[in-house]
C-alpha cells in the first residue's frame, strides 16, 4: 500500500508539473473575477458607509464565499471545455495544500464576528488574511509556476508589516474605517493585476 501510495503521489506531482503552463493560463480568468468582485465589494462597502467593525467580518466572509463559487464554476466550466476531470487528483492535491490556511482565515472570521462589537478589529483581521491567504498560495504554487509563490510572499510580507506596525501604534492613522479600502488593496487589486499579468504573458495553446 504505501508503494502504490508514493507511486500515485509521484504521478500526480508530475501530472502538475506538466501542465503547470496550462494550469497558468486557467488561472488568469480565475484571479481576474475574484480580484473584480474584491473590488466591487469594497466599493459597495464605501458607498453604502459600512465602514464600522460590526458588519465588516461577516460582509467579507460572504463576499470570499462568492468568490469561491465564482472561482470553482469558472474552473468546472474550463474543465469541462477541456474535457478534463474537474476534481481531478492535482485539484485534490493543490486544494489540500490551500485547504488548512484558508480554514484558520475562516475561524478567525468566525471569531471575529462572536466577539462584542467594541473588541472587533477590523484592520488586525484584514492583516491576519493577508498573511493566511498568502501562506496558502504560496502552497499551491508549489505545483505550478514561480509566479504563484511570489503573489504568496506579497501578501505574507505586506499581511506582517501590516500587523507589525498596527500592533507597536505605528499606523494610528489607519482605523477601522480604512478596513474596506484595505481589503480592495490586498484581496482586489493584487489578484486582478495578477490576473492581467497572467493572461497577457501566457502563450495561447496550439490546440486554439
Amino acid at each position: 500500500m504505501s508503494a502504490n501510495w508514493a507511486e500515485e503521489n509521484l504521478k500526480t506531482i508530475r501530472t502538475l508539473m506538466e501542465q503547470a503552463c496550462v494550469y497558468r493560463r486557467a488561472m488568469a480568468p480565475v484571479a481576474i473575477i475574484v480580484g473584480s468582485l474584491g473590488l466591487a465589494a469594497a466599493g459597495l462597502a464605501q458607498a453604502v458607509d459600512w465602514t464600522g467593525p460590526e458588519r465588516f467580518a461577516g460582509y467579507w466572509l460572504g463576499v470570499a464565499t462568492m468568490s469561491t463559487m465564482a472561482a470553482l464554476l469558472l474552473i468546472r466550466r474550463q474543465a469541462l471545455k477541456s474535457k478534463e476531470e474537474f476534481w481531478s487528483p492535482p485539484t485534490r492535491r493543490v486544494a489540500q495544500a490551500m485547504a488548512p490556511l484558508l480554514v484558520t482565515g475562516l475561524g478567525l472570521g468566525v471569531l471575529e464576528i462572536l466577539k462584542a462589537p467594541d473588541e472587533r478589529d477590523s484592520i488586525r483581521l484584514v492583516a491576519l488574511w493577508m498573511v493566511l491567504y498568502g501562506g496558502a498560495v504560496h502552497a499551491a504554487g508549489f505545483f505550478m509556476r514561480r509566479g504563484l509563490r511570489l503573489l504568496g510572499w506579497v501578501f505574507v510580507v505586506f499581511g506582517s508589516f501590516c500587523l507589525f506596525f498596527y500592533e507597536l501604534g505605528l499606523m494610528s492613522w489607519i482605523s477601522g474605517d480604512h478596513a474596506h479600502l484595505l481589503m480592495a488593496w490586498a484581496f482586489g487589486a493584487n489578484n486582478l493585476i495578477y490576473g492581467l499579468y497572467l493572461k497577457l504573458t501566457t502563450e495561447p495553446l496550439d490546440t486554439e
